[in-house]
């Protein structure tokens, strides 16, 4: 067997004993769609669901259409039709507007090539965003283009374009010059002059399905930088196998695709189409081929008020976060002012309740997508009430049934829940407040930094607790116990399909590792420290190599990034991410939250500095305490070093965390001081 041959068994045996990391990857399980001869791309900067309810024409089209939505995220901060068609030329996320202006006229076509080409090149190298701009062109013969959009996509990678008109030319769609074609039908005006508008555009459609093509209606942008952001309107005509829901497995959410998947339609998949400008290959697209999946629809209308019901399940999660975290926060300030002036039993338990609350909190942000609350009156408000309800609810509960334990039973809640919510594909946490959503577009499948933080600290707090329970009996126990408890949520973030959290593994599996050593021996040394660090790397390059045996397009984010560290392709994203991360201190905000976390983790490292006796006492009552705390700030600080959140994931664990610790301590019934040699008293009368 030749070195090559060898190396192939070698994967392949890899691939077999780990396949349980694999099997079963959420997909869309969506059909794909055979694509015609000619695929005609119809784009419309600001087209929404609401315009296609409003205009007779459009409504018609719905019924003979696979329909979505689609999320036109591009790489800056605004997604002007600048930023959309520059996004579809390179297949990756692009930046083509100026950061704090408005979005800009788009450049003429002079002498055969687009103006301001080498501006628009620059200024990803600005950005680090890597798009290669000219990709669809230069990997697509015989693409046409009608209008200034159009030859944006289609010009090549020096910014020439060819077979491109200025206005919309028929006769030339459906001729033999043309094959795939894109038109720019303009951004719709905001006002004055949008019913016509919409009249030209279903007049498009009409005119491209005469060409016997696959015509493609979609949104490619926002028309106004400052607009609405929300998911546009996707159409794909004619159905196949009658009207369904469009999907990409970029995305594996029926009913929504986003705008780098064009790319990806229109070149077949191609992953890596050449570069003539140069030696080297671009690198992979961001998008997949659009397919269809789901049930047929055939009422235009409920079709149409269900995605703009979808629409309200997507805009409002953000501010009624910011909305009850302030109201939960108010009311600890003003429970917490009752109970240091009085130090009754009714402040100390309304204290308690708030702090619980707050506990709540991180299990009713998905809890309350099982509500569908998107569909009731004022959708918004609907949010928060749901959201404080469930919270309030989960404070009650605990308080009632588990008392000084309460904290454990919200812990142990949150812990299931995620569990069972990464299994069945995350369809609690997406669209709930924990989820960027397709208007931000971080992140469509698996869970994102705040659903991994929560995730996090249930699991450790749960592991701690169970090991407290079994560490008498057995040191080896405990720490198995760690591993099978602290495992299976690293198994669940990072299998894709599941989590699919590349950066929530590297965070979690040096924590529980470091857990589990300390419950194991009581004490670290370096060398087992440097030990544990090495073996995190090495189960985390493991799962990112398996991913990336996989056909290109069936990776997931860690084969992807596996991928570009190959072909040396990985500066601009690492530059990406700690730009992200760094961005949070752009305000006073971010520098909070870092005094924050920097104090948390200085109190699990050195407690004898805390100026509280009740936390001094508490953390030498138990030998699970030390451990527990110990791996929480690990987890918080490497996933602070390495992930593109940066100080607001180690922020969102102690928020979670540290309620749930000042609850515990200033329960009714618990010792306001707990002595060392008294744990083993403590543990069989209070513990059991």
């Amino acid at each position: 067997m030749g070195r090559s041959g060898l190396r192939r068994f070698l994967c392949r045996t890899l691939f077999a004993a780990t396949a349980v990391l694999l099997v079963g990857a959420g997909t869309a399980n969506a059909q794909p769609t055979d694509l015609l001869a000619k695929v005609v791309v119809i784009g419309v900067p600001g087209l929404t669901w609401h315009d296609v309810q409003v205009s007779p024409e459009l409504t018609a089209l719905v019924d003979q259409s696979h329909v979505g939505s689609i999320t036109v995220k591009t790489a800056g901060p605004n997604t002007c039709p600048l930023d959309g068609w520059l996004t579809i030329s390179a297949g990756t996320r692009a930046w083509g507007s100026v950061l704090g202006q408005s979005c800009a006229e788009l450049p003429a076509v002079t002498d055969g090539k687009v103006a301001d080409w080498q501006t628009y090149i620059d200024r990803q190298a600005e950005h680090h965003t890597g798009a290669p701009l000219g990709r669809l062109g230069a990997s697509r013969e015989r693409v046409c283009g009608f209008g200034p959009g159009a030859a944006i996509a289609v010009a090549k990678t020096d910014g020439s374009v060819s077979n491109w008109s200025p206005t919309f030319d028929a006769a030339k769609l459906a001729s033999n010059a043309c094959g795939d074609a894109f038109i720019d039908a303009g951004a719709l005006p905001p006002r004055e002059g949008r019913e016509e508008a919409r009249r030209r555009v279903a007049e498009l459609v009409a005119q491209a399905r005469a060409a016997d093509g696959w015509v493609l209606l979609v949104g490619v942008g926002q028309e106004l930088a400052n607009a609405h952001q929300q998911p546009l309107v996707a159409m794909q005509l004619p159905p196949d196998n009658g009207p369904r829901w469009l999907t990409s497995d970029s995305t594996r959410r029926p009913g929504l695709i986003q705008l780098t998947d064009i790319t990806a339609t229109v070149l077949r998949g191609e992953a890596k189409p050449i570069d003539p400008a140069g030696d080297a290959q671009a690198g992979p697209l961001d998008g997949n081929e659009i397919h269809f999946d789901g049930d047929r629809h055939t009422d235009a209308a409920a079709v149409i008020e269900e995605r703009l019901d979808t629409n309200q399940r997507f805009e409002q999660p953000r501010p009624m976060l910011v909305a009850v975290s302030m109201t939960i926060l108010v009311a600890e300030l003003l429970a917490l002012a009752w109970f240091w002036f009085t130090r009754s039993p009714r402040a100390r338990r309304t204290f308690t309740f708030t702090l619980l609350t707050q506990g709540g909190f991180f299990i009713a942000v998905f809890l309350s997508t099982a509500t569908v609350w998107w569909r009731w009156p004022s959708p918004g408000f609907s949010l928060y009430c749901v959201v404080l309800g469930i919270s309030a609810l989960f404070a009650v509960l605990t308080q009632v049934f588990l008392k000084r334990y309460a904290f454990l039973g919200i812990a142990l809640a949150a812990y299931a829940i995620l569990l069972v919510d990464g299994v069945l594909g995350t369809p609690l946490q997406f669209g709930s407040m924990f989820t960027d959503g397709p208007v931000i577009g971080g992140r469509f499948y698996g869970f994102g930094n705040s659903t991994f933080a929560t995730l996090a600290v249930a699991a450790l707090v749960v592991a701690g607790w169970v090991a407290q329970k079994l560490i008498d009996k057995s040191r080896v126990q405990a720490a198995l116990a760690v591993l099978a408890i602290g495992g299976a949520a690293i198994v669940v973030d990072g299998r894709p399909g599941w989590g699919t959290d590349f950066g929530g593994i590297i965070a979690l599996t040096p924590a529980v590792l470091l857990m589990a050593w300390l419950t194991w021996r009581g004490s670290i040394t370096l060398r087992a420290l440097i030990g544990v660090g090495v073996a995190g790397v090495l189960a985390v390059t493991a799962v990112a190599f398996l991913d990336y045996l996989r056909p290109a397009d069936q990776r997931s984010h860690f084969g992807t990034f596996f991928a570009r560290l190959l072909d040396g392709d990985v500066s601009d994203v690492l530059i990406r991410k700690l730009q992200m991360a760094v961005a949070f201190f752009n305000g006073p905000a971010g520098w909070a939250m870092l005094v924050a976390v920097v104090l948390a983790m200085l109190a699990t490292v050195l407690p004898a500095r805390v100026p509280f006796p009740a936390y001094r006492s508490f953390y030498t009552s138990l030998p699970m305490i030390r451990p527990t705390l110990l791996a929480l700030s690990t987890c918080g600080l490497v996933g602070m070093l390495l992930n593109d959140a940066g100080v607001a994931l180690p922020a969102i664990m102690t928020g979670f965390a540290v309620p749930l610790l000042v609850a515990h301590l200033v329960a009714p019934g618990q010792p306001s001081t707990v002595s060392p040699e008294s744990h083993l008293v403590q543990e069989s009368k209070s513990v059991d």
